[in-house]
């Protein structure tokens, strides 16, 4: 019996220490993602020259953004928004946050409060929005950006 137990506790601790291991490295990567999702938000706050440096680093080459209307943008699409002045966004505000980590891949759902104008599409109030983020190299960056207005 005491051979049993010996090899069930170190099964048991086998599979524990991967767990344990993953969660400290999804914690880390979570932290990571956050901090994007700060700096996105930031630089859309200030806009011009400090927002294109931030989007141009911190979107995929192939980022898609879908507007509420379905209309979509690409990343050069929206750095020339902010390069003429198309975009602006006057507030912004995050909450409920969420970020679900799947490997090198985070998804990020969150509210947002806002009042902007993307490339003539204004918004205002709330909508849910959802980021996917992929890490490329050492950087987390983003590769989808949909929101969808919430009634009231």
């Amino acid at each position: 019996m005491k051979p049993r137990l010996v090899i069930v506790m170190l099964l048991v601790l086998a599979l524990a220490v991967p767990a344990s291991m993953l969660a400290q490295q999804n914690s880390k990567a979570e932290k990571e993602v956050q901090a994007v999702v700060d700096k996105l938000q930031q630089a859309n706050l200030k806009g011009g020259d400090e927002a294109i440096a931030v989007f141009d680093k911190y979107y995929t080459d192939d980022f898609v953004r879908i507007m509420p209307s379905g209309a979509t943008f690409t990343k050069a699409d929206l750095l020339d928004g902010w390069r003429t002045g198309k975009n602006k966004v006057n507030s912004s505000e995050l909450s409920d946050i969420k970020i679900h980590m799947y490997r090198n891949t985070a998804v990020v759902t969150a509210i947002t409060n806002a009042k902007s104008s993307i490339r003539g599409e204004t918004m205002s109030g709330k909508s849910r929005y959802t980021r996917i983020f992929v890490k490329q190299g050492d950087i987390w960056q983003c590769v989808l950006y949909q929101n969808t207005p919430l009634k009231q």
